[in-house]
């Protein structure tokens, strides 16, 4: 019987986060089977074991790529993590090589699938599984700027002592230090803008997950319901907008766009209203961005 290729996810990477991501996404009930890759077999057999029981779902864990066969979307978190003293662009050279021996089986495998690109650095990853597949630039997008909104939003929520329903606002740009927290998007129900407070959240927005990683090793539960809500707007085919790493031809990068989402990956990519200060950190983004693929041979 011919699988529904819409209805599989598989995760790529049972580690700390990859093993939250994957709860998190069978918790939306999006995917008639759920696929955990690892070259661990131990480790992901238990993680699909302990999954599957707790949200009643089919959860396979395999160190068999083939498993990954007939998926309709296809979540990477495999690589090293990192580590409290060091940048998303530290880990670019090791995470390289481990990025193109997954892309080279997915390839294989799952050649109609869409990814969805979490390890860091996650624009550049982005990059090379793009490079690296050969797949359509609308079937590979990263999963950041979801992740820095929510931040963002929360940090202003607290700033202005609201709830967070009531806020709107969006980071653009590259995922990690140099990101770019548009305060213009900012909008704040019931309450009047206060340039003070949208700068201590910004500033928080950009620490945020060196933050936690300072305090406890790693990030999980934010990325992870993140990368959830991405997986769930792409199985439904919501067409939502949300920020995402997406490809920029004339800048040769994957970068935070604010894109419309759907079954068929980026639908369209929607231009950003920025001030002049904002478009100026997009591009130091976006040049630092090159140049750190560049010193990969990218």
């Amino acid at each position: 019987m011919l699988r529904n290729t819409m209805r599989k996810i598989s995760v790529i990477g049972a580690g700390r986060l990859g093993s939250t991501i994957a709860f998190s996404v069978a918790k939306e009930r999006v995917a008639d089977e759920l696929v955990i890759i690892d070259i661990i077999e131990n480790l992901v057999k238990g993680e699909s074991l302990d999954m599957g029981q707790a949200c009643l779902c089919p959860v396979i864990g395999s160190t068999d790529y083939s498993e990954i066969s007939g998926s309709g979307l296809i979540i990477i978190v495999a690589g090293i993590a990192r580590k409290p003293d060091m940048t998303r662009e530290q880990l670019l050279g090791t995470n390289v090589k481990i990025m193109k021996s997954v892309i080279e089986q997915v390839a294989h495998y799952a050649p109609s699938s869409k990814l969805l690109i979490v390890s860091n650095p996650m624009d550049s990853m982005t990059y090379v599984a793009l490079k690296e597949s050969g797949f359509d630039w609308k079937s590979v997008f990263g999963m950041g700027g979801v992740v820095d909104s929510n931040r963002f939003r929360y940090f202003l929520a607290r700033e202005f002592d609201v709830h967070i329903d009531k806020v709107q606002a969006t980071v653009v740009g590259q995922h990690g230090e140099i990101m770019v927290p548009l305060a213009s998007s900012v909008q704040i129900e019931g309450a009047t803008p206060d340039l003070e407070k949208i700068k201590r959240a910004i500033e928080r927005t950009k620490d945020a997950g060196r933050e936690v990683i300072a305090l406890k090793g790693a990030t999980f539960y934010a990325p992870a319901h993140a990368t959830s809500i991405m997986a769930r707007i792409v199985m439904n085919d919501e067409k939502a907008v949300v920020p995402s790493s997406v490809y920029l031809e004339e800048e040769n990068v994957c970068i935070g766009m604010p894109i419309t989402l759907g079954r068929n990956g980026v639908e369209d990519v929607k231009e950003m209203i920025m001030t002049p200060e904002e478009r100026e950190q997009f591009t130091v983004a976006a040049r630092t961005l090159r140049d750190s693929l560049s010193k990969v041979g990218y």
